[in-house]
């Protein structure tokens, strides 16, 4: 406005400028009026208000943003409204007309954002996320039913497009502005957009999820394998990586490429299963030598004299009905001809013992032991069975005597005969086959085998016992890979390391063309698979290849259709027409 009032101001003086009325015949100018400050402010536009960014200020704009994010984009249509309907209803409001209100709340949201934007986003947010979370609460989210079924992608994408169909729709028509038309064009725009995205966006979150959890856990263990891992865990016995993930290019890895560090994780591994068995006896050893198998079938046998010596047998008719089932079973299974006369004879020897009363306990011991050698000695599994039951069922007796005589001894009984029985179960497996088993270490496969012998393979199979829990999850987890010979992985470990060399040397004569550099070429290549080898059986890098953190990426039902709602919420946000639904704004 440079220029405009010039002819009006005098070309020289101080002071105030003054308006000078039109020049006379005599050419006199005579000042009109004296110019006064703000005479012409209402020529000039006004500042735009600036907004404080004040306590109350981010507070207002968190509010405003919350409305944006629940509302669909109808927040601003809803105050419109409001505003419209209080000048009707107030005497105290001004009236305005629907778009003259809806010009205001617009104006007023974007002065209030434009001077809070972080609190106007974190309210969008809040918004977003509490309609997100009360849609499916409310039965109103087809993809939270359909996840929450289990259903499989395709249902849920079906569901997510219908979601975020309906929603871009709604979101399209509010963010629209002008008439029927414009909002019609915009639903239909909005709701087509929702049903493309939102068919999207659980493949690509199925795609991202699978990506993760194998970026996580590269090696993912079966549920099965898992229980059995944690089963060792607790008895104390280190498991590899490929053991807990069971895969087996992983396995041969570290077999192959592991070294004195994984050849010395095998050895204590076997020591540490031993002795989880042997606990089983009451044995505190590492190896199942001669010496400490014996030693604990003396200690058993002296607490069954020390407890036998002071209690004795009382005859009843359970002892009776016992001795006369055992040996009807025998008879049952074996002919005539085949039937070893001990059976008879000792049950003869029985009775006449206990038709003079009470069978005292030097007797009852030598009768259990006479019974216990015979069976362990016999290779005949019907008259190892006759015998072994005939020995329980004088061993029940001595434990119903002790209930009603010396009550004291009857946990030391218990846990004595527990323990004998183990010991049985112990004996075959540390004299199995094999070079491990002459060096005192029982094998998983041992175990079990002597397990199904002395317990019974039913109860083996139920998981009864003390030894079913531990040999089960020994099979699944120890058991060495399937090798076609111990000279064919030598060959190809060989050969593997002679490449690596011959590799070496060559990058050595390429880099340096000298016969030192050849040779520190061809010694890096040969040592190359040890050192892959000893970061593998590093205790950080075992961890981060058998973790199965991944496994548990699955959030639980709420919180995954609060996820898949919110995703839904964003795919429509794109599609929305005008600038998207909610945080597009």
């Amino acid at each position: 406005m440079a220029g405009l009032f010039d002819d009006l101001i005098p070309a020289t003086g101080s002071g105030a400028p003054a308006i000078m009325a039109p020049p006379s015949g005599n050419e006199a100018r005579v000042p009109v009026t004296a110019f006064k400050p703000g005479a012409f402010d209402d020529l000039i536009p006004a500042a735009p208000e600036e907004q404080p960014t004040t306590v109350t200020g981010t507070l207002d704009a968190f509010g405003r943003g919350v409305a944006k994010g629940a509302g669909f984009g109808w927040a601003d249509e809803a105050g419109a409204a409001a505003r419209y309907l209080g000048g009707k209803v107030f005497p105290w409001q001004p009236e305005v007309t629907y778009d003259e209100a809806l010009r205001e709340v617009r104006g007023e949201d974007k002065a209030v954002a434009d001077a809070n934007p972080t609190a106007d986003i974190a309210g969008q947010v809040t918004g977003v996320v509490g309609s997100a979370a009360a849609l499916p609460r409310m039965g109103l989210s087809a993809t939270a039913k359909a996840i929450d079924s289990g259903a499989k992608l395709g249902k849920v994408a079906r569901a997510s497009a219908l979601d975020t169909g309906v929603m871009g729709a709604v979101a399209g028509a509010g963010d629209a502005e002008g008439g029927l038309e414009e909002r019609a064009r915009g639903a239909v725009e909005g709701g087509v957009g929702g049903v493309v995205l939102g068919a999207i966006a659980p493949a690509a979150l199925s795609v991202a999820g699978s990506a993760a959890r194998k970026a996580i856990s590269p090696f993912m263990s079966s549920p099965e394998r898992m229980k059995a891992v944690e089963t060792l865990a607790r008895e104390g016995v280190e498991t590899t990586a490929g053991q807990r993930t069971g895969n087996n290019t992983l396995r041969f890895a570290e077999s192959e490429l592991g070294g004195q560090r994984a050849a010395d994780l095998m050895e204590r591994q076997g020591e540490q299963f031993t002795a989880a068995a042997l606990k089983r006896a009451g044995i505190d050893a590492e190896r199942a030598t001669p010496e400490v198998v014996d030693q604990a079938f003396s200690r058993i046998g002296k607490q069954f004299d020390d407890l036998a010596a002071r209690n004795k047998i009382l005859p009843d008719q359970k002892m009776a009905k016992d001795l006369g089932a055992s040996v009807q079973d025998y008879f049952a299974m074996v002919p005539p001809s085949q039937r070893a006369p001990v059976v008879m004879d000792t049950v003869m020897d029985i009775g006449n013992a206990l038709k003079a009363g009470p069978l005292d306990g030097a007797a009852y011991q030598s009768l259990r032991s006479r019974l216990d050698r015979l069976a362990r000695g016999t290779a005949d599994p019907q008259l190892k069975d006759v015998l072994f039951n005939i020995r329980n069922t004088l061993d029940d007796g001595m434990e119903r005597s002790m209930k009603l005589f010396n009550p004291k001894d009857v946990d030391l009984w218990k846990e004595a005969r527990n323990q004998y029985r183990n010991m049985i179960v112990l004996e075959k497996a540390s004299t199995a086959a094999g070079e491990n088993a002459a060096n005192g270490i029982i094998s998983p496969s041992s175990l079990r085998n002597a397990t199904v012998s002395g317990h019974g393979r039913r109860n083996y199979a139920r998981g009864k016992g003390d030894f079913a829990e531990l040999a089960r999850a020994g099979e699944a987890v120890m058991k060495p890979l399937p090798n076609s010979g111990t000279a064919g992985r030598l060959n190809a470990q060989s050969l593997g390391l002679g490449v690596a060399g011959l590799l070496g040397g060559g990058a050595g004569y390429a880099s340096g063309g000298d016969p030192s550099s050849m040779i520190g070429g061809a010694a890096a290549g040969f040592l190359a698979p040890r050192i892959a080898g000893n970061l593998l059986m590093q205790p950080a890098i075992q961890g981060l290849l058998s973790n199965q953190l991944g496994r548990t990426m699955t959030a639980p039902p709420p919180v995954r259709s609060l996820l898949h709602a919110l995703v839904n919420r964003s795919s429509a946000e794109e599609s929305a027409p005008v600038g998207g639904l909610l945080l597009g704004r």
